[in-house]
Formats: C-alpha cells, structure tokens, sequence
C-alpha cells in the first residue's frame, strides 16, 4: 500500500506539474487588463508601486515588485506571467503538506491533491498576469502554518517572527487579511494563552492598515469599480452563489452533491478537527463580511483563493470512513466526480475552445505587419492599449488612434462619428474586446459598413477582430 501510494502521488504531481507547464508555454496573447497591469509596471519605479494603481487596476505590492524585477529579463508574456505560473507550481506542494495535516487517510489525501491539481480556475490561472494564483498560494500557506502553530507553544519572539510572516503575506495578497483575520479569530475562540499569540498582531496589523484595508478601500472606492463588482457585493442574493459556483467548478455538474459534501464535510470537521473546522469557517464569513463592507468583492476570479478550502472541506468525509473497502469506492467515485470536469475540460481543450487557448491579438499584429503597405490602420478601444504594448516587442507599423470616449456609454457615438469621418479609400479597422460594449459595437461598425462602404476582407476571434474596409 506504501508503495502504490507513493507512485499514486508521483502520478498526481506530474500531472499537475504537466498541466500547468503546458498552459503556460502556449504563451498566448494577453488581454486588456493584463497589458493595462504591466503599464503600471513600466510607468512606476518600485517606490511607487505601492500607490494605487492607474487604468483601474489593483495588485498588491510584493506581486507587482517581483514582476517588475523578472521584467528585467524580458517584457514579453512569458517572463511576465512567471510569479503567477511559479506560484502555481508551489501551490500544489503546499496543498500537499496541508492535505497530510488536516487528512489521516491516504486516500482522502490523494482524491484531495488530484482534485487540486486538475482545478481548471487554477490552470488558467497559472498562465494570467494577475495575482489570483499568488493569491491561492498565499492563502494555503497562511492555513499550513496555522495548523502547525496552533497545535505547538512560541516563545514571545516566535510569535513576533509570525506577525512579520503575516506582514508578508499582506504584501503578496489582498484576501490575505481575510485568512489571517480567521487565524485570530480562531485563537480568541479556541486558544486559553491568548496574550504571546495577540502580539504577532502588532507587525501584521500594522502592515494591514498602512496597505491592505486602505489601499482595497480606496480602490473599491471608485465608482468604475463599485459598478464593475456590484454582484460581489450583494451576498444576500442567491445569484451570487450560483455564478461563484459556476467559476469555481466550471466544467463540473451535479451541484447538489457538492452542497451535500460541504455541509458533511463542515460536520465532520466539527467534530475531529475543531482548530480547522473554526479556521476555514471563519474564512468563509469574514469573506462574505467583507463583500457586505465593500472592502473585497466576492465574485468570481477574487474569490478563487477561497477553492483549496472548499475542496479539503468537501473531500474530508471520505476521511472519515472505517472500512477500507468503503473508503476505496467512495474515494473513487469522488475522483471520477471531479475528474468528470476535467475529461469534459480535455474535449474544450482538443477542440480549440479553452479560453486560454486564445491567440486572438498576436495573429493579427502579424497580419498587419505583413500588410501595412497596404492601407492605413486605425485602432479602437482595446486595441490601442495591445498595440502599445506589442509595439514595446514587435516592429508594428504606425497606426492611427480611434476616439476613445470617456463615458463606455457613448462608444457607439463616438465610433460613428469616426466611420463618417473617413475619406474615400481602403482602410484597417482593428478591435479588442476591452470594454463592455465590444460585442456592440462590433455590430455597430458591420451595420454602417453594410451601408457605406465594402468590406474587402475580415478575421473574426475570440476577442479581436480585424476588417479591410473599401469606403465609398
């Protein structure tokens, strides 16, 4: 048993290893809102990386610090998205460390493991220049150390170094201060020698306050971004739950059977673990306290540091069963239910329809490189920020710049207005799905071309498109 549950574990780490590598070789072209984070990087020294962000973007400093120094070996996608994919990579040793402390059945631990490695959210994840996978990372580590060190006596200093490991952790990840809150609160409710343990607080609560709370509060401050997370903060509406779910466990059916597993799961944790079972509960409230403040949007991509937590939650009843026979069907059928997700994920992938399989803005720089001598390029919307950071990389041809409108509200009039201010001759027209109303005005600019002009020839992806336009 020894043996094969060994090879059993090299088989999971390989695949997950694997999986994860091959996402982040396809090297795909980025998207608005990475291209928009890696113009902070470029705009700011190190210094300055701490203020809020321009273009409405928002990453804790530590994350954005190492990207800025990798970005000495190359400003392309690869070496920007490396912190992300290398914090994948660490993520799945410490789930591991974590299942062996919160599981005591190797076959729990295996079925926990594998369900991490082969999480879609995580893959993408592993290859997108945002912090989303740091913050998986972060928040698995804040949960290791905090079941060993609940379970041990610190000296006074021991409790210091902690609160200086919390400060770290604050720095790499905003939903950071949500775990560690759950760490103290699991200490006031379980733990009688409170006074060393509050101590730790001094250099972690510090940090928080200068940055955290402070710099989420005057993000989530803005109006753009109250209306873009409004759904986040609306935890009393049951549609909320149901988009989370439909992220989280994308590819996955049968969410009654996971609602099943995670009330058993909460159950079972009550009772043979209550250090963990506070901890992880705690979490999950002080998360949705959070949406209701305002302070951190509960929804989607924000709250997949939340994924590792619900799966040790909803693999532990397996843990908890006798016979080993029981455990071994259970287990298996547990697998075969969340593999299910990942074989329905493999056809996405050998079909080309995997989002991050998108090679959407890169093909058609080279198209326009190729035909820049034949007609003029004007650029809308999310292309001008591709364009000016493939411009950093590649020889692109000058091009021209639509009107950007301040208000998304007016992007259809604005793009108009351009259209009938074009000449008589052949023109390039390029799009980048960046805003709200890209789908929109995509259709706007067919209908005025169906009656002004002939469209010589189009490319049509995902979340670019490039037409050749004849006006009359």
């Amino acid at each position: 048993m020894n043996r094969s549950y060994k090879f059993i574990l090299v088989i999971i780490f390989a695949l997950a290893i694997y999986l994860r590598i091959d996402a982040y070789l396809i090297n795909n072209s980025f998207f608005t809102d990475e291209i928009l984070l890696a113009q902070n990087i470029f705009e700011r020294n190190y210094l300055c990386l701490f203020l809020s962000l321009n273009y409405f973007q928002s990453a804790p400093y530590l994350f954005l610090a190492l990207s800025k120094f990798v970005s000495n070996f190359g400003i392309n996608e690869l070496c920007f998205r490396f912190i992300p994919f290398l914090s994948s990579l660490i993520s799945v040793y410490l789930f591991y460390l974590l299942s062996k402390e919160i599981f005591q059945t190797r076959l729990a631990r295996a079925a926990a493991l594998f369900t991490f490695g082969i999480s879609y959210q995580l893959l993408f994840y592993a290859q997108v220049f945002k912090q989303y996978s740091s913050d998986v990372c972060i928040s698995i580590l804040i949960l290791l150390i905090s079941s060993k060190v609940l379970k041990k006596e610190l000296s006074l200093k021991q409790w210091l170094g902690l609160g200086v490991v919390w400060a770290f952790c604050v720095l790499f990840s905003y939903p950071a201060y949500i775990t560690i809150a759950a760490f103290y609160l699991t200490v006031c409710i379980c733990c009688k020698c409170k006074d060393k343990i509050l101590l730790s607080l001094v250099p972690a609560g510090l940090c928080t306050l200068a940055y955290g709370v402070l710099n989420l509060g005057k993000t989530h401050s803005s109006a753009y971004l109250s209306e873009y997370w409004k759904k986040g903060f609306e935890i009393f509406s049951i549609e909320i739950y149901k988009i989370n779910f439909d992220f989280l466990f994308q590819y996955y059916s049968f969410p009654l059977l996971l609602l099943f597993l995670l009330i058993a799961g909460f159950c079972y944790l009550y009772k043979r673990n209550r250090f963990c079972f506070v901890q992880i509960f705690s979490v999950f409230t002080l998360t949705l306290l959070a949406a209701y403040l305002k302070l951190y949007p509960f929804e989607r991509r924000l709250a997949l540091f939340l994924l590792p937590f619900l799966i040790i939650v909803s693999i532990y009843p397996l843990d908890n069963l006798k016979k080993e026979w029981k455990s071994f069907v259970c287990v298996l059928i547990s697998v075969l239910f969340f593999a299910g997700g990942y074989f329905n994920f493999v056809k996405e992938f050998t079909s080309g329809n995997v989002s991050y399989l998108r090679q959407d803005v890169k093909p058609l720089l080279a198209i326009v490189t190729m035909k820049s001598d034949e007609a003029p390029l004007y650029l809308y919307y999310g292309s001008l920020t591709a364009y000016s950071y493939y411009s950093r990389i590649y020889n692109l041809p000058e091009a021209i710049a639509g009107t950007y409108p301040d208000n998304e509200k007016f992007s259809e009039k604005y793009l108009l207005t351009d259209l009938e201010n074009l000449k008589r001759g052949t023109y390039y027209l390029l799009f980048v799905k960046g805003t709200w109303t890209y789908d929109k005005d995509i259709n706007t600019f067919k209908e005025w071309v169906d009656k002004n002009s002939v469209l010589l020839d189009e490319y049509n992806l995902k979340s670019a498109y490039l037409a050749k336009i004849s006006v009359k």
